[in-house]
């Protein structure tokens, strides 16, 4: 019997309007453009892409916090936005977001405690402050900070950036959450942190058994986790999944063009690979506008492969050799 997904995304797409007015002709931003994605209990998703492909704004649909212009966001099964007052209100306990800045995220004139406490109580995991305290000098022990006493009565403006970032991942955890968006959750931090902050994040998913959707800009980041913690790499777009991929075969061995392009554009740290490496001769170094409508494969005005078919027909998430590839010549590639 197959398990029924954690979290699923049916079709899923989110358009923005922008511009408008008198004299201004409105416009509209596809953020979002027919996503179809699973995640099961337990499991990582790594989401990879450029800056304004749609990663954040998936995340936010999944999370409920996006109303989508069309498909569907399905948890344990039922469609979330068909879910009565109670079930909702369960859902948004069970799903949770750790923010890339974490001092923009927490009310900088409350203590840490003020800012644990009130999730706990609403959500009753708690009946007391007495029990609230207790739990959340708890939580900040699993986080590696200690004594928790006194962090608990700080103020933001007196922790450091790794230590903020180890409360945000409290609150998260302070609700017993089954699923955890991480949106760019390391990128603030210096990177001699970062792989701790990694670390930790996998050590408490052994103990609270929660999945994570890992937004990263990254490669090399999301590799790391893929690769540490097991789960699958999943690549995007402007708007669109193009390439997923079970632990670093993606890296290893792109099959979409687009995947190809972005691992060859990572830097090397030693120069004389760096120079002699060859680079896709793309067509186009520019990302196509936002708000540009694109017949076909969205990467054909830059792929270097494209041929008649890329610019006239939308290429279906498909199989190949274990992989999913939304390419017409993927074959080519693997």
């Amino acid at each position: 019997m197959t398990e029924t997904p954690l979290i699923e995304a049916r079709n899923l797409s989110k358009v923005f309007a922008v511009g408008g007015g008198m004299f201004a002709k409105k416009r509209f931003i596809r953020a979002v453009d027919d996503v179809s994605l699973k995640i099961n209990r337990g499991e990582n998703v790594a989401l990879v892409g450029e800056s304004g492909c749609g990663k954040s704004t998936l995340g936010r649909l999944l999370l409920g916090l996006l109303y989508p212009t069309s498909g569907s966001v399905l948890y344990k099964g039922k469609d979330i936005w068909r879910m009565n007052e109670k079930e909702f209100k369960e859902f948004r306990r069970k799903a949770q977001i750790i923010h890339q800045d974490p001092y923009s995220s927490i009310n900088p004139v409350r203590t840490i405690f003020q800012s644990l406490a009130p999730a706990m109580i609403q959500h009753k995991i708690v009946q007391s402050r007495e029990e609230a305290f207790k739990r959340a000098a708890e939580l900040l022990g699993l986080v590696g900070l200690n004594p928790p006493e006194d962090f608990l009565s700080r103020y933001p403006s007196r922790m450091s950036g790794g230590q903020m970032q180890r409360i945000i991942l409290a609150r998260a955890l302070s609700v017993n959450p089954d699923f955890i968006v991480a949106d760019e959750a390391v990128s603030m931090l210096d990177a001699c942190l970062r792989i701790g902050a990694l670390d930790l994040m996998l050590d408490l998913q052994k103990k609270f058994q929660h999945a994570y959707l890992f937004i990263t800009h990254d490669l090399a980041i999301a590799r790391y986790f893929i690769l540490k913690g097991g789960g699958r790499i999943v690549i995007m777009y402007l708007g669109k999944i193009v390439e997923v991929g079970d632990g670093d075969s993606v890296i290893q061995k792109p099959a979409h063009p687009y995947t190809q392009a972005l691992i060859a554009a990572t830097p090397i740290p030693d120069p004389k690979i760096s120079r002699e490496r060859e680079l896709p001769k793309l067509k186009s170094l520019d990302v196509p506008r936002l708000t540009e409508a694109i017949p076909g494969c969205k990467f054909n005005t830059r792929c270097p492969y494209s041929e008649k078919i890329c610019a006239e027909v939308v290429p279906e998430i498909r199989e190949v050799k274990g992989r999913l590839v939304a390419c017409h010549f993927a074959e080519n590639f693997i």
